[in-house]
Formats: structure tokens, C-alpha cells, sequence
């Protein structure tokens, strides 16, 4: 019981931290076209020097690299947590394929982001940062895809990690009340002894 604790604690962190991290790379976008449109005194100065083109393009490859940093030393703390699950959900007293195959689902995925996809993401996004409209419709084609391919495989790791909590959580309302039933019937056997 108490390594399924554990293993819900963690999986609580890996489903938190995936939404944290996936809300901010939704913001990338915004953070340089809103750092060109209300610049502080110092960076309009600066932004003036440069040109705002280049300026934005600059800004726009900072975020992103930005980013890409975040998501690379996330997948590799996800592929930790997901260990620490998979070990804990093998050495319990209980084992259960059911969770030992849905922390597996979602260590695949987070593997096949970390090796497959964030990689070709990366490459296509730098070249994107300071190509910007001026983009073919092949490269732009691509970081679509594999935006798209990225959060499909996001997606359906967050609902197998939320399956999973409900599994967990449905296990320990199980074992509750077995021990319930459990503590009725040995209440039921005990007879009053009559003083003799």
C-alpha cells in the first residue's frame, strides 16, 4: 500500500509538471511579439539599433530556445520519474499489470518525444526562428506536423497518466473496503463470553 502511495505521488508530479511545462510552451509565441510591441525604454533603444526584424528574430530564437531547453531536461526527468514508477509497481506485494503497462505506455511515449520527435522539432524550429514568413511551405509543413505530432503523443500521455491515478485510486477504495468487510465478519464471531 504504501509503494502504491508513492508511486501516485509521483505520478502526480509527472502529470502536474507536464501540464506546467506544456502551458509554457504555449506562451513562447507571445513572449517576443509582446516584448516588440511594449518594449521597455532601454530595449527600444536597443530593438531601434538592431531593427526591429532582426531584433524579433532574435527574440523569437531566444524563447524558443528557451523552450526546447526546458522540454529536453524535462523528457529526461519524466524517463527518472517513470523508472522510479515502474520499480515501485514491480516490487510491490500487489503487482498489477494494468499499472505496470500504463507507466510503461507513458514512459514509451515520453521516450519516443525525447529521441523521435523533440529532436527533428528542435532542428525545424531553429531554422524556423529566423526564417520566420519567409519560410518554405516544406519546413513550415514540417514543425506543424510535428508540433501536432508532439502534442498528440502529450495529450494522450496526460489521459493515460489520469486512467492511471483513477486505477490507483479505485485500488485503494478496493482495499478499503475489504478491510471493512474483513473487520465486520471478525466482529461477528466474537460472542460475548457469559460469566460462569
Amino acid at each position: 500500500m504504501f509503494t502504491r502511495r508513492v508511486a501516485l505521488f509521483l505520478l502526480g508530479i509527472w502529470v502536474g509538471c507536464c501540464l506546467f511545462v506544456d502551458a509554457l510552451a504555449l506562451q513562447r509565441n507571445r513572449v517576443a511579439g509582446q516584448i516588440l510591441d511594449n518594449p521597455t525604454e532601454q530595449a527600444r533603444i536597443n530593438i531601434n539599433k538592431a531593427g526591429p526584424e532582426v531584433a524579433g528574430q532574435l527574440l523569437r530564437h531566444l524563447s524558443g530556445e528557451e523552450i526546447r531547453s526546458w522540454l529536453n531536461g524535462w523528457e529526461q526527468a519524466q524517463g527518472v520519474i517513470a523508472l522510479g514508477m515502474v520499480v515501485l509497481l514491480v516490487f510491490t506485494e500487489h503487482r498489477k499489470p494494468i499499472a505496470i503497462g500504463m507507466c510503461g505506455a507513458m514512459a514509451l511515449l515520453t521516450f519516443m518525444q525525447h529521441f523521435m520527435i523533440t529532436p527533428e522539432w528542435t532542428y525545424v524550429g531553429r531554422e524556423l526562428d529566423f526564417l520566420g514568413d519567409k519560410a518554405s511551405f516544406s519546413i513550415a509543413t514540417r514543425n506543424w506536423t510535428l508540433t501536432q505530432l508532439y502534442g498528440a503523443s502529450e495529450i494522450v500521455k496526460l489521459l493515460t497518466g489520469g486512467a492511471l491515478a483513477s486505477y490507483f485510486f479505485a485500488m485503494e477504495a478496493a482495499v478499503k473496503r475489504r478491510k471493512v468487510r474483513a473487520k465486520t465478519e471478525e466482529d461477528s464471531f466474537d460472542f460475548p463470553v457469559k460469566p460462569a
